[in-house]
């Protein structure tokens, strides 16, 4: 397995972990222009509203994936397992992007604020969590034989793991059910508390 064929699952999360920079920018576009007051006066609700956002956000990564990989396979990588298996951790791992990116928008107040702080956020849950090179080993506990590191507590962590499970040796979804169920629950937490966050400081305050 060269280097190339290695990151080439980091590359896809990396990517896709832009979706909190486009969420932050247009949640906080939405307020600045007055766009969400004018939603609110309709009578839609902030669950349509942010299911939207959402929903449109996970199709930018639907989109993202297949072009990153069809890249990747242009410029030599081969891939051994199922790209759909790959499409379902992308948007899995989107969904925590989507989830940070509300977060982000609750505490900017214009498009070059969520820009920089969506990054500032970013850059660590990326780098820390191996998406691109290893990191050093950093246990913090082990549960039934299986040692939790620190960078666990990221998604994007079992994200990349998994991604490089499935199309570098094949991997099916029994094969990374660790990776899965922890990716599956730590993006529903972050998408959770930044609906939460987002429903309170923005739409409640209208």
């Amino acid at each position: 397995m060269s280097d190339f064929d290695f990151g080439v699952g980091g590359i896809i999360i990396f990517g896709l972990m832009f979706v909190m920079i486009t969420t932050a920018t247009v949640m906080v576009r939405e307020n600045v222009t007055g766009t969400l007051r004018r939603l609110q006066m309709t009578g839609i609700g902030a669950g349509v509203l942010l299911l939207g956002v959402t929903l449109s956000q996970m199709a930018v990564a639907a989109v993202q994936v297949p072009i990153t990989f069809g890249a990747a396979v242009l410029m030599g990588f081969e891939n051994n397992g199922s790209l759909l298996l790959a499409m379902v951790i992308g948007l899995m791992v989107a969904l925590s992007a989507v989830g940070v990116g509300l977060i982000v928008a609750c505490f900017a107040r214009n498009d070059g604020e969520a820009t920089n702080l969506a990054s500032v956020a970013l850059v660590p849950m990326v780098f820390l969590s191996g998406a691109l090179f290893p990191m050093p080993a950093v246990p913090l506990l082990t549960i039934g034989g299986q040692t939790v590191e620190l960078y666990d507590l990221l998604p994007a962590t079992h994200a990349a793991e998994a991604m490089r499970q499935v199309l570098i040796f094949g991997a099916g979804p029994g094969d990374i059910a660790y990776e899965l169920g922890m990716m599956t629950l730590l993006s529903v937490l972050l998408l959770a508390i930044g609906v939460a966050l987002y429903q309170r400081l923005r739409l409640q305050r209208g």
